[in-house]
């Protein structure tokens, strides 16, 4: 064996018989230059545990190896940034590694601490797929919402005068492609005291940009914001980072451990005493990343356990929140237009002026995200920056603070929050305050004009007040269960102050707890600190029986009054064919009842109901469904609020099934529509090949399909018409059926087809006469038979005599 360092007397005997090669050698000349390095595939292992590979080292030829940077890598082993992959390393050039060479074994050592060893970082969440998005087809998608009503108006004892009241629907459309979708919605109304109106409520075209995690909007769109920043609605362009178009991404800061294991050993984590990932790692340093965890604060232990059995335990504490940023992730919205005015009252009511928003969120550190918003216009300029930290593994801290100028003057804003969550008790508090004249651009979205000649001076300065930035915002809440009972309970204190006018403080509390039988109870109280006659209270139950029906109940106390509800309902389910009907009794100031029955078909969901009440009795009537074409077909269908697919299994009655449920038969024309997929996810569409014709085949019964944002799609089954075929029973001379195991091949076709038992044989591509050849015991025999096909039966022919 040979060490790292040679020994005086090996580099004697060395040198000896150099001397004696050249007194042997008489050709040999003084200058003659050394024998070139030798190199060697050995199998390498790291403190006495094989790694698995056999690697490329070089015999330098005075007693030192060396390695090329790749291999070294490879092994495990830290080589210096910047070396290049086929760069030789001499193995003594690492401070605390030594090696050893056994020749016999043709093996090497190499003896390290972790400090030369790469970590290897292992995921918890596993290799995730990022399956392209299917593309889209050209198409488009009306949903509808229709609701009427007619009322019976009380006039004496004895009379009654019926009146129509009115009908409106709700509007949602949209056209969809490969290059984006526009979307419109809009209200239709009529009465039979005013004309039909019409009332547009949003116009735009997205595009989605997967490999950027983008989406670009033109039309109407809301503004991007913060915890301490208020979104307004307004008409141009915004560009945005979407993370939800790669769900298998993580956002957000997740536990890891690491540690070592000095042999082969399995590593099992568990979070708050439950066991949520298991690996087995290879000898050398670890790292466990993305350890799956709920939000909040929790302790995992690292349990390491090697073949003997032997164990080490780690502790250790962390906080997760969906508020922070994994450091080099950073999420943005950008947006300019002209705000938007009454929204809900005016179609086409738009600012003047030209206003610009940009939010951004940038992960810093695991702990760390740095948070910053500004918006303006001619009139406004706001600004502000944040950030939001955890707090030594106790929770997330938020503080930030803005800054306005306008015609009206100056002024700041400051925020502050705190988060914590500890096993099963939960703590909120935040805090917001605007000093002197801050003012964002929610503030300067006036009113429409008619608007402000139908109400009162008082109810303007109101309405205005309201959209000013609040003085003061402070909200404490406290969830955390009951020792002594099953249930919780939770508590919120809320002092809201709206500029110009008295603060309220706001009191709620409220326990719920579970009963027998899956039944569960809850209570309610609230009261405004300044205003002690306004407390009240609320208690109820719900009890859910067998087949979605439910009973709940309740009674309230509020200023004095007493109020109690009875309910009864079955809720209509997504499948078609469900039903469902509420029953309601309410008993107070105002009493009421209401009785109402629905029903979901394949292509639209009805609703009729009766309520009454001192006024009188109304009836009303709902439908709610879609119509959509895609691939130059009709469809009519459920709503459709998010993509969905057409699916073709070129059969009529073919079920189909998403994600194991199961969503209709297709039609006659072989197709379905399934209204409710998820964008940018992938879904599993299957269908039964039971229901499929006998003559039909098919290569797979199961698509995954992952569409865009709110996109249809057309999957294809690929089923094809089945070569004629059918089942023939054979026998030879004697009448015994041929041997089980034996060979055909039918005469024409290059398919070769087994015997089986009772002499079966399954025999495809048959046509209306048929010779067959079959080898039974060595001898080779034939049979001829004719064929007619029964697309209804699989057809069994004979015993037929081959001989």
């Amino acid at each position: 064996m040979r060490a790292q360092s040679s020994t005086t007397l090996t580099k004697l005997f060395a040198a000896a018989l150099l001397g004696l090669s050249a007194i042997l050698s008489p050709g040999a000349r003084a200058d003659q230059t050394p024998q070139p390095s030798l190199e060697y595939q050995l199998e390498a292992s790291i403190n006495g545990q094989p790694t698995g590979f056999i690697s490329r080292f070089i015999d330098l030829g005075d007693g030192r190896f060396a390695s090329p940077a790749s291999e070294l890598r490879e092994l495990g082993i830290k080589v210096q940034a910047g070396r290049r992959d086929d760069e030789l390393i001499p193995l003594d050039g690492f401070p605390g590694l030594s090696y050893v060479y056994d020749e016999a074994k043709q093996t090497i050592n190499l003896e390290t601490g972790d400090h030369n060893r790469i970590t290897k970082v292992i995921d918890a969440r596993g290799e995730r797929d990022h399956p392209k998005i299917t593309p889209a087809g050209y198409g488009a998608v009306l949903n509808y919402t229709a609701f009427g009503s007619v009322g019976s108006e009380n006039t004496t004892t004895l009379s009654r005068i019926s009146s129509f009241e009115g009908v409106n629907v709700t509007l949602d459309s949209r056209l969809m492609g490969p290059a984006g979708v526009f979307n419109n919605t809009a209200i239709v109304g009529a009465t039979l005291a005013q004309e039909t109106n019409a009332l547009r409520l949003e116009s735009a075209y997205t595009f989605s940009d997967e490999d950027n995690m983008m989406t670009w909007r033109a039309g109407d769109t809301i503004t991007g914001g913060l915890g301490w920043s208020r979104p307004i609605r307004l008409g141009g362009v915004q560009a945005q980072r979407t993370f939800t178009m790669r769900p298998d991404l993580v956002t957000t800061p997740l536990p890891s451990v690491s540690g070592s294991a000095a042999v082969p050993s399995t590593v099992d984590v568990f979070v708050n005493g439950t066991k949520s990932y298991s690996k087995e790692v290879a000898a050398g340093p670890f790292q466990i990343d993305n350890i799956p965890s709920i939000s909040g604060a929790g302790v995992a232990q690292v349990v390491t356990r090697d073949a003997a059995g032997r164990e080490t335990l780690q502790t250790l504490s962390f906080y997760t929140s969906p508020r922070l940023l994994r450091p080099g992730f950073y999420d943005f919205s950008l947006e300019a237009g002209l705000p938007r005015q009454s929204y809900g009252i005016e179609s086409f009511e738009y600012d003047d002026k030209i206003a610009g928003s940009a939010t951004v969120r940038a992960g810093i550190t695991d702990w760390l995200t740095l948070e910053s918003h500004g918006e303006a216009n001619t009139n406004v300029w706001n600004a502000g920056g944040g950030v939001v930290a955890q707090a030594l593994d106790l929770g997330i801290v938020s503080a930030a603070t803005s800054a306005s100028t306008s015609d009206k003057g100056s002024g700041t804003q400051l925020y502050g929050s705190f988060e914590t969550r500890a096993g099963p008790v939960t703590f909120n508090a935040r805090s917001q305050r605007t000093f002197n004249g801050y003012e964002d651009l929610a503030s300067r979205i006036t009113l429409d004009t008619t608007l402000h000649n139908s109400i009162n001076l008082t109810s303007l300065n109101a309405i205005k007040h309201s959209q000013a930035p609040p003085r003061v915002v402070d909200a404490l809440t406290i969830s955390t269960p009951v020792t002594f009972d099953a249930g919780n309970i939770s508590a919120t204190l809320l002092q809201y102050q709206p500029e110009g006018e008295k603060a309220f403080q706001l009191v709620t509390a409220t326990y719920s707890r579970p009963l027998i039988s899956n039944a569960s109870m809850y209570a309610t109280g609230f009261m405004d600190l300044n205003d002690t006659e306004s407390a009240g209270l609320y208690v109820g139950v719900n009890v859910p029986l067998d087949n979605n029906v439910s009973l709940s109940g309740g009674t309230s106390y509020k200023a004095g009054d007493y109020a109690g509800f009875a309910e009864a309902s079955k809720q209509v389910g997504q499948e078609s064919g469900s039903w469902g009907w509420r029953i309601r009794d309410y008993e107070g100031a105002e009493p009421n009842r209401t009785a109402a029955a629905g029903y979901r078909s394949s292509v639209a969901r009805v609703e009729a109901g009766v309520h009454q009440d001192r006024r009188g009795v109304r009836t009303t009537a709902e439908a709610e469904g879609a119509l959509a074409i895609l691939g130059g077909d009709f469809y009519a269908s459920n709503r459709i609020d998010d993509a969905f697919a057409v699916v073709d299994a070129h059969a009529s009655g073919v079920r189909v099934q998403r994600e194991n449920t199961y969503v209709g038969e297709t039609s006659s024309d072989g197709k379905i529509l399934i209204p409710n997929l998820n964008a940018y996810q992938q879904n599993k569409i299957s269908i039964d090949p039971l229901d499929l014709p006998l003559d039909a085949e098919i290569n797979s019964t199961v698509e995954y399909v992952k569409p865009g944002f709110k996109s249809g799609l057309y999957v294809e089954f690929d089923v094809k018409k089945a070569k004629p075929s059918a089942i023939v029973i054979l026998k030879d001379t004697s009448g015994k059926f041929l041997k089980a195991g034996s060979e055909g091949r039918l005469e024409g076709s290059d398919e070769p087809f087994i015997v089986g038992y009772d002499g079966q044989a399954f025999i495809k591509d048959l046509t209306a006469i048929n010779t067959i050849h079959v080898t039974d015991n060595g001898r080779e025999c034939a049979a001829q038979f004719t064929f007619g096909a029964d697309h209804s039966l699989q057809p069994t022919i004979g015993p037929e005599v081959c001989q």
